[in-house]
């Protein structure tokens, strides 16, 4: 099969996106006939059909979804490319960093000011998402380094603990429960707002709850849950590293959780290729995470 051309992968993540032929052309700029014939042009390459057309609308054929991944991560090399590129003389090096929503919006934001400081010639990328995303694109080389809750289980990251957050269970103050005890089955009948933290605190809420348990209010965003408890919409489990500022205010609460086994802590790690230890900006950010733990 002949390599794919840059256009027609554009088109195809275009009408992926849009599942409508008229609007992705319209996002590309080119009239429809022209996102029409590169698609064909694409599945005559794979031999597939990569869309399922009706009079509606258009989804993606079961060997399109097995394409998507891989066209996603190539435009995102290319376009990584062309940004390292430009940035070639205006300045001395580049570092992408990549990390999950929470700890962007509660604990990286005074490194990157710090880091912006020390190091002006250092073009700075930062990228967000869930920790098996970041680690995906670690892995095509497109991060230098991340933090991360999660760390990978791999032999070619160097994986370096930085500290542990406690957990609680906190609500808003004007919710009253500070003085109630709260039990494991008392979560059903309270305005409880669940976020998974992922390991261990999963396996720790699904022995207490049961694996079947569903809470009425679930969100994946520790902004989003923070910014509900602080509505006082609701109680959850929150880590301290969050809550601190808002206990120390008195807006929120720490509400008594009565359980046999206490709350798992949350580790934070720092993770980076261990073929990039010697790199200029992977030590530079090393340097500065290991001086705001101090």
């Amino acid at each position: 099969m002949r390599s794919l051309e840059r256009e027609q992968m554009e088109a195809f993540l275009a009408v992926a996106e849009t599942k409508h032929f008229t609007r992705a052309a319209e996002m590309l700029r080119v009239a429809q006939t022209t996102v029409t014939a590169r698609i064909k042009g694409l599945e005559e390459r794979v031999g597939k059909p990569l869309f399922e057309r009706n009079s509606r609308h258009v989804d993606l054929s079961p060997a399109g979804r097995l394409l998507l991944p891989y066209v996603q991560r190539v435009m995102e090399l290319i376009r990584e490319g062309e940004s390292v590129t430009r940035a070639y003389g205006r300045f001395e090096d580049r570092l992408v960093v990549g990390s999950v929503y929470s700890l962007w919006d509660h604990v990286l934001f005074p490194v990157v000011e710090v880091f912006r400081k020390e190091h002006p010639q250092t073009a700075l990328r930062l990228i967000t998402g869930h920790s098996d995303e970041v680690v995906k694109k670690m892995m095509d080389g497109l991060v230098d380094v991340a933090v991360l809750f999660v760390p990978p289980q791999h032999t070619e990251f160097e994986v370096v603990p930085l500290f542990s957050s406690t957990m609680h269970l906190v609500a808003h103050r004007d919710l009253g429960l500070r003085e109630r005890v709260v039990t494991a089955e008392d979560l059903s009948d309270l305005p409880f707002i669940h976020l998974n933290w992922g390991p261990p605190f999963d396996e720790w809420f699904a022995a207490k709850v049961g694996k079947l348990w569903l809470a009425a209010v679930q969100v994946d965003h520790a902004s989003l849950f923070l910014n509900m408890l602080l509505a006082g919409t609701g109680i959850g489990f929150l880590l301290d590293s969050m809550a601190a500022e808002h206990l120390q205010s008195g807006v929120l609460e720490r509400v008594p959780f009565d359980g046999e086994t206490p709350l798992p802590e949350r580790t934070v790690y720092l993770v980076y290729p261990k073929r990039k230890a010697n790199a200029k900006g992977v030590q530079a950010w090393i340097a500065a995470m290991r001086d705001f733990q101090v």
